[in-house]
């Protein structure tokens, strides 16, 4: 237990949001791994890329992959072709990339499962983020918030856990699948709290919106976005962002680690992956083009509409450190969680 405290608040010193991608480039650069067999082409790209996104088209995911893709048409001078490889929680389109020739063609728009959680659930899983992948940068977070019904009896997170500790099992709670990001967040909380709930699996936020407000399930963790528009109607409360500090769009929202679990954070984000021996000159310009559309004002404006966070640009050594350290936070959640993984 002293083991596992220590790691939340080893996770506390860097999760500020400003610095998840602030770690020193040098420090990271052997993560790049070495240079790769194949080589790029002068003029890279001198032919459309693919950009594939693991959800199907009309999701934030793929609004998301859009947007990039189109300022990143600008930066290329090629199309940027988004391709939805839709199943498996995303393994069948980061598998897909995985193994695609490492030319620069073909690259992922990933997350959070894709890149940093399912290696820790799916043991069968059939590729290694870390030993398949190079990273390209990181694009936006998406910032999710506790939230209750309007007139729940629950004024604050400390209401709901001392109600679920003296009826452990009666208070519910939603995530959007078993073994999915937010199932193993909140119950690794839940642990870390001593307290239990009944946990509610839904398929995503709009499902689950009509019950909250109805009562039928007591907690439920939902985008800012949706959220804060329902807040505004009167029909949620908002209780707590699970982001590694307040949110722009919520600023008198205070975080679960300001709430008494210093350490805790559930950041969620998506960035852009290309096979492992991708060369590294390909990778630049990928990373060049994320970067020039997270300083156009047109795109963070659409981004910050959606009610996410636009990411810092970053290098791909900073990115390469984010997802070690990423992928170190979420196996600790993983074991914190006690979810059995499959």
């Amino acid at each position: 237990m002293l083991e596992t405290q220590r790691a939340w608040e080893e996770s506390a010193r860097r999760l500020s949001r400003r610095r998840l991608l602030g770690a020193a480039a040098a420090a990271a650069l052997p993560l790049l791994g070495a240079p790769g067999r194949a080589s790029a082409q002068p003029g890279f790209p001198s032919k459309p890329v693919h950009l594939v996104v693991p959800f199907a088209a009309g999701g934030a995911t793929d609004v998301l992959a859009r947007l990039l893709a189109k300022s990143m048409e600008a930066s290329f001078g090629q199309p940027v072709i988004v391709e939805n490889r839709v199943g498996a929680a995303g393994v069948l389109a980061a598998s897909y990339v995985a193994k695609a020739p490492p030319d620069g063609q073909v690259a992922l728009f990933g997350g959070v499962g894709t890149n940093a959680l399912l290696e820790y659930t799916q043991p069968t899983l059939p590729y290694k983020p870390a030993r398949d992948f190079v990273d390209a940068g990181n694009f936006c977070y998406v910032d999710f918030v506790m939230a209750v019904a309007a007139d729940s009896r629950h004024r604050s997170l400390r209401d709901l856990l001392d109600d679920a500790r003296a009826n452990p099992g009666k208070v519910s709670y939603m995530s959007a699948g078993p073994m999915g990001t937010l199932h193993i967040a909140q119950e690794a909380l839940w642990k870390r709290a001593g307290v239990t709930l009944n946990h509610v699996p839904y398929k995503g936020e709009s499902h689950v919106a009509p019950d909250l407000v109805a009562g039928r399930v007591d907690l439920a963790l939902m985008t800012l976005s949706l959220t804060r528009q329902l807040a505004q109607e009167g029909k949620v409360r908002m209780l707590a962002t699970l982001a590694p500090e307040r949110l722009r769009g919520a600023p008198d929202l205070p975080t679960v680690a300001e709430q008494g679990f210093p350490g805790f954070a559930m950041p969620t984000w998506n960035g852009v992956f290309l096979p492992r021996q991708t060369p590294a000159e390909a990778v630049r310009v990928f990373n060049d083009a994320i970067n020039a559309a997270l300083r156009d004002p047109a795109v963070v404006r659409r981004i910050e509409d959606m009610g996410l966070s636009p990411s810092e640009p970053n290098t791909p050594a900073q990115h390469a450190q984010f997802m070690e350290n990423e992928r170190r936070r979420w196996r600790t959640m993983v074991a914190e969680s006690g979810v059995q993984v499959q």
